[in-house]
């Protein structure tokens, strides 16, 4: 049996070594213990991340699809987009997605379609689609569509509460994506967060989350818990 490689700066750099040596007290195989654990998290997070997204994404997709042709008589939202919708859409990010849409349909020798935008719509997209006290726009594109996205939300939520969630998701994605500790970091709020924007889309979505993703083991497997 090959020798177990311990965690190293060669491999995952000076600072990062040092930061995770500071949290294991010095001690080298404890700082392994923890770095082995930092990646079977961030994987488990962005499985539930990717659960998550496809749910958020296809409700809110659904309100838009019947708002959209209500209004400018096609379903396709992302591809004729009403002008209003414009004002609460991230221009730049849809314009971006329908760049790398129109061409991998290319690539099959089609034409671009709606779901084909939709795919590469990122979940940022869908954070910052919500309502703001800062756009209109988007307060009043909560009010007449997305908010139907959450028919099974508690009474005493507010829209915030469903800003609020999806944006510690989205914060949880980044944190991944750029490949920092979660040991620390309070994943078992994140996931409550999930599961319950999921709740609020359906029980029926709600179960699903959580019979597909991992996070919760992993979390209880965390070998810095006891000091969280």
């Amino acid at each position: 049996m090959s020798p177990i490689e311990p965690v190293s700066s060669r491999f995952v750099g000076d600072a990062r070594l040092q930061r995770i040596l500071d949290d294991a007290g010095g001690d080298i195989t404890r700082a392994h213990e923890l770095f082995e654990w930092n990646v079977r998290a961030s994987g488990a997070a962005m499985e539930a991340i990717h659960v998550f997204e496809l749910v958020l994404r296809n409700a809110i997709d659904r309100e838009l699809r019947i708002w959209n042709d209500g209004m400018a008589g096609t379903p396709h939202w992302l591809l004729r987009p009403h002008p209003y919708l414009l004002r609460a859409l991230n221009q730049t990010e849809l314009s971006k997605g329908a760049t790398r849409a129109r061409r991998i349909a290319a690539d099959h020798d089609r034409p671009v379609s709606h779901d084909d935008v939709l795919a590469q719509m990122s979940l940022g997209v869908w954070r910052y689609l919500l309502p703001s006290k800062a756009n209109k726009s988007k307060q009043k594109l909560w009010t007449v569509a997305i908010k139907n996205a959450f028919p099974a939300w508690p009474g005493d939520w507010s829209a915030e509460s469903i800003v609020a969630r999806v944006a510690n998701v989205h914060d949880l994605r980044n944190r991944v994506a750029h490949l920092e500790p979660l040991h620390r970091y309070d994943l078992r709020k994140v996931r409550r967060d999930m599961r319950s924007v999921c709740h609020a889309i359906g029980p029926d979505a709600a179960r699903f989350f959580v019979q597909i993703e991992r996070l919760l083991p992993v979390i209880e497997a965390n070998p810095a818990i006891h000091e969280l």
